[in-house]
């Protein structure tokens, strides 16, 4: 959704954050699937049929709204909290050596959903 968010946004300083939260969920996708490797499995190379009905409802939220900076703001965060829980309740069952690394990329998940809110205006819900 972020690829999506940077595409259509107008706003230079909104581009620039949502850059910079792209690479950061690339990079913690990255981190991820190398893990998941060195398990000897095979990482998963695309995202889930939920998420890409997400994403065609984020482009039809967004592309009705009349501010579509703000609706994509507020979609993103929303998103935020979603991730960010559903990390949490993955990173509670993975074994101790999993946990640690997870807990690295938890550290840039909450920032990038600190970011999201603060600039939404609400708070994690």
């Amino acid at each position: 959704m972020y690829r999506r968010a940077l595409a259509q946004v107008r706003e230079p300083g909104l581009q620039a954050l949502l850059a910079e939260n792209l690479h950061t969920l690339d990079t913690l996708i990255g981190d991820l699937q190398a893990q998941v490797h060195a398990t000897g499995s095979t990482p998963a190379r695309h995202g889930t049929l939920a998420g890409a009905v997400r994403s065609a409802l984020a482009e039809m939220v967004t592309g009705m709204a009349s501010n579509r900076d703000s609706a994509w703001i507020h979609y993103l965060a929303r998103n935020e909290c979603a991730l960010l829980n559903s990390f949490e309740q993955q990173m509670a069952q993975a074994s101790d050596d999993s946990a640690r690394v997870l807990r690295v990329q938890l550290s840039r998940l909450h920032g990038i959903h600190k970011d999201m809110h603060c600039l939404a205006g609400t708070t994690h819900g």
